[in-house]
């Protein structure tokens, strides 16, 4: 008999010490699981737009766009990635705001093909993704750097070609689902360059 007492006694004690120990491993994951930031996975927003962007040249011998497009991606990593405003809004290790493969969603002499995917809704801007690709500046006067210079300025539009309208909020303009942009470098002299 006094072997099955201390049997019991080791059994109680086992219990008395256990319960605790249960009750703080639970009460640590509920904290734990509390004040884990959310899984980066989740997509409050997931759209593309195209941008096109072009300079045109009229002078008297010689009529010509060059259109300008990123080398590397932007906004993923080992890619074009100049601000660092809304990392965290990012998925799956993007900016919220990129662009893959130039040479894929850039084909030659059309809009550039750019994604919106965010972990939270935002009103991005036209000018938070360029001044991702480097260039904080977007305006009549000097967007990617390049100055107006005589009757030469930027004209931004929305809307496909041949039905764009011109934009005035520039930098400001907030992205949209499948929405065209076009920024064009132009000799204001010929009117509405983006028609």
């Amino acid at each position: 008999m006094a072997r099955s007492r201390g049997m019991k006694r080791t059994g109680q004690s086992r219990l008395v010490y256990g319960i605790p120990l249960i009750a703080l491993a639970v009460i640590g994951a509920a904290y734990v699981a509390s004040v884990w930031p959310a899984s980066s996975s989740s997509v409050a927003m997931d759209f593309t737009a195209k941008l096109l962007i072009a300079e045109s040249s009229n002078s008297s011998s010689n009529q010509a766009q060059r259109y300008w497009a990123p080398t590397i991606p932007v906004g993923e990593p080992g890619g074009i990635w100049a601000t660092h405003q809304y990392d965290s809004y990012g998925v799956g290790g993007y900016y919220p705001l990129y662009m893959d493969n130039p040479f894929v969603n850039c084909p030659a002499q059309a809009a550039c093909l750019f994604h919106v995917k965010s972990s939270v809704v935002h009103q991005y801007t036209l000018g938070d993704f360029l001044a991702l690709a480097g260039y904080p500046v977007v305006s009549q006067n000097n967007t990617l750097g390049l100055k107006r210079s005589g009757n030469f300025a930027w004209q931004l539009c929305v809307g496909p070609t041949g039905h764009a309208t011109p934009n005035f909020q520039w930098g400001a303009m907030v992205l949209q689902s499948n929405m065209d942009i076009t920024l064009l470098y132009y000799d204001t002299v010929n009117g509405f360059g983006c028609a």
